[in-house]
């Protein structure tokens, strides 16, 4: 992290010292997860709003998933990987640098690229993603997040490239794993073809999820703006960031790039199961956290 405990504990205003103490404690118990320093504490509590049960439980189905889907979380070496630079120059990633009003991080999404077989599903959600953990490693806790996906050149091709078992991870990821406070997910110039990937996605998306779920076509603009306003956007969605989205990509992957130390050193963060303390009676079974390893993913 490019922030510490101390800076982030002056700055959050809810931030509970009991629960990172209480977390700490149960990770002692439990030393089949991998060593989690206190800043990553924080981003899982914060994330769950110091609720300890719900922190646990964030906790145990990022490192179980993380464990179970090198696809998504492994080799994210900009330099060292070919599929990462491929795919980066086949979408657009960035963290928009003005927050909403609200305090906000705005994580954007999109092809560059319009040809199907150039995309590659599972890569796509690990740019996304590692473009969405940048902005932790580098500012912290925000008070939430947007994801803005722009819907252009998406075709029905696109969706012979997913594979059901990722697309179903990456929504429990989404929804039960990723530790942030996701207040929406935002797609523009959105297109009939959004019958048919809603189709395919809804029956993975809580009821929770598919409240903050919202489309815009192109000429719906002005009720974006009434949420992210345009001095958020870049000039390419009628914004005054002064930078355009290619800009703010260019310099979102220099930002990987830099950031290759914690990638490399992410790829160690898995569950060690020989370390696994064995559960045993009925409160052992009551107290046991959901194991995502037992879920039909394919």
């Amino acid at each position: 992290m490019r922030w510490t405990a101390e800076e982030a504990r002056k700055s959050i205003d809810d931030y509970k010292p009991e629960t990172i103490e209480a977390l700490q404690k149960w990770l002692q118990e439990n030393p089949h997860y991998p060593p989690t320093s206190e800043e990553s504490l924080i981003l899982f509590a914060h994330s769950c709003y110091y609720d300890v049960e719900k922190t646990k439980a964030c906790i145990d189905s990022c490192y179980n998933l993380k464990s179970a889907t090198p696809e998504f979380f492994q080799k994210r070496d900009v330099d060292k990987y070919a599929e990462v630079r491929h795919i980066l120059g086949v979408t657009d990633n960035a963290v928009f640098p003005t927050m909403t009003p609200s305090g906000y991080q705005i994580i954007f999404h999109r092809l560059s690229q319009y040809e199907p077989s150039k995309y590659v599903f599972a890569d796509g959600v690990k740019v996304l993603n590692m473009t969405m953990e940048s902005a932790r490693c580098l500012t912290g806790p925000a008070k939430g997040y947007f994801i803005l996906f722009d819907m252009t050149g998406v075709k029905l091709g696109h969706l012979t490239r997913l594979n059901l078992g990722l697309l179903k991870k990456f929504f429990m990821f989404i929804q039960e794993a990723n530790p942030v406070r996701l207040k929406g997910i935002h797609v523009i110039n959105t297109m009939p073809i959004v019958d048919k990937i809603m189709f395919l996605i809804k029956p993975f998306m809580k009821k929770e999820l598919h409240s903050i779920l919202h489309f815009y076509s192109s000429s719906e603009m002005e009720k974006l703006y009434e949420v992210i306003p345009k001095e958020c956007l870049p000039s390419d969605f009628g914004g005054s960031l002064g930078k355009t989205v290619a800009e703010l990509h260019a310099r979102n992957t220099e930002v990987l790039k830099d950031l290759k130390d914690i990638w490399n050193d992410d790829e160690t963060l898995v569950i060690d199961e020989s370390k696994r303390p064995s559960k045993k009676g009925k409160k052992a079974r009551e107290d046991a956290m959901p194991d995502i390893r037992k879920l039909d993913l394919d």
